[in-house]
């Protein structure tokens, strides 16, 4: 993280206007980041081939794959073409797990590379693997098989798992939209999950603990409180004792290079500045909701430095409120818990309350917007005077920053 006595709005590497990505987690049983599935967006490409390789190419040449992935592992889909025509690969094997179609039958020349690969170090997974015969012949090279759970039955599952652990090869569940479905699949013994699931709230709901409610409760207060009101913001945060402690350990600490130490939470708001307070404050009350829900606050704040970035972009009076807004939108997440529940007392203004539960007003459309750009579907949100390649590159920018900057949280 860069050292900034202000929140490091530009700690993150610059991406190139042509690096057009967007990515998902992948989550082991415990809820943990496993890595992220690369997904290649922007100007169509010519073939998978193209796209494949614009993907590797520009995300490592101008971003980085360590960066792409905030340090995660990256999965990546490649094609035969692809494979057959890059050798060497541009990227090393670390950290790497090549993603093949499991559609047809390899050809001899294809199984040479994918040999050579993995007596390299490269990791190769069967995508869409639902029982193909033409695959068999991958499965010797193969570490990992996915299956879209949406299209396999529960049948197949018990079927399929076994057959796969037997080889030696881990179950990665794919298209995991909802808690219900993720379960069923830990039940019939996937390792990894990846899909929407992880920004929703769990259908049947348990007993919410209170500590739980208070934590969001606070992070509410503390991001209404007004820009010039020093006094409010103050009494927000020393509301909580440990997250008063935590916020001066944390400003003291070198992340943000100062020259003398902070003594209390109101000078931390005259040297910092409000908004730098508020939004470091935020965070480290959300990081404390659970002991696995870095992917989510990750997601929460890339949406919430995109939503800020649109409103700056677009002219807006009060980017800042624009900026909780995402951040606020995993609440149901977090809490688990539908929305209007997890607002409810907690002193949100009116617009943003509209924005969380209906996604009404201007915020609600740019909270649209961000989660649009989470799906590679920029181009479906686009304004006359924001194209989707703009919107493309600020989600990307968006990314790395909330990668660097919860290095110093989570």
């Amino acid at each position: 993280m860069a050292a900034s006595a202000e929140f490091p709005q530009d700690s993150a590497p610059e991406p190139h206007p042509e690096v057009l990505f967007a990515r998902q987690p992948l989550l082991d049983a415990e809820g943990r980041l496993a890595g992220y599935e690369l997904f290649y967006r922007g100007e169509k490409p010519t073939s998978p081939h193209a796209a494949t390789s614009q993907i590797a190419m520009t995300a490592l040449s101008d971003l980085g794959l360590e960066t792409a992935t905030g340090g995660a592992t990256a999965y990546l889909n490649v094609t035969s073409e692809f494979l057959t025509a890059m050798d060497p690969l541009p990227f090393g094997p670390d950290r790497v797990v090549l993603e093949i179609a499991a559609e047809r039958q390899p050809d001899t020349a294809f199984l040479d590379r994918v040999r050579r690969l993995c007596e390299h170090g490269y990791q190769v997974a069967l995508d869409g693997y639902a029982g193909q015969s033409g695959a068999n012949a991958l499965i010797p090279y193969c570490t990992a098989a996915k299956l879209d759970v949406r299209t396999i039955s529960p049948i197949q599952m018990k079927t399929i798992v076994p057959f796969l652990r037997s080889k030696n090869l881990q179950p990665i569940a794919f298209g995991v939209e909802t808690h219900g479905l993720r379960d069923r699949c830990a039940e019939a013994g996937f390792d990894l999950f990846q899909g929407d699931y992880l920004c929703s709230a769990r259908e049947v709901m348990g007993t919410v603990p209170e500590a739980s409610l208070g934590a969001v409760r606070l992070a509410a207060a503390i991001t209404q409180a007004p820009d010039g009101d020093i006094t409010a913001l103050e009494k927000a945060i020393s509301l909580d004792p440990g997250l008063s402690l935590r916020l001066l350990r944390f400003v003291n600490s070198a992340a943000f290079s100062l020259r003398n130490q902070i003594r209390s939470v109101r000078q931390a708001i005259v040297l910092l500045g409000p908004r730098t307070v508020r939004q470091w404050a935020t965070m480290l009350v959300l990081s404390g909701l659970g002991e696995h829900q870095g992917p989510l606050l990750t997601t929460a704040l890339s949406r919430g430095r995109l939503c800020e970035m649109i409103a700056n972009r677009l002219g807006s009076d009060d980017p800042s409120a624009y900026f909780f807004t995402g951040m606020m939108s995993v609440a149901d997440a977090l809490l688990s818990m539908p929305m209007e529940m997890a607002l409810a007392d907690l002193p949100l203004a009116d617009d943003v309350k509209a924005a969380l539960v209906s996604r009404e007003g201007g915020k609600g459309r740019t909270l649209v917007m961000a989660e649009a750009c989470e799906r590679g579907a920029w181009e479906e949100v686009e304004l006359d005077n924001l194209p989707g390649t703009d919107l493309a590159v600020m989600h990307v920018e968006a990314l790395a920053w909330a990668d660097a900057n919860l290095r110093g949280v989570v």
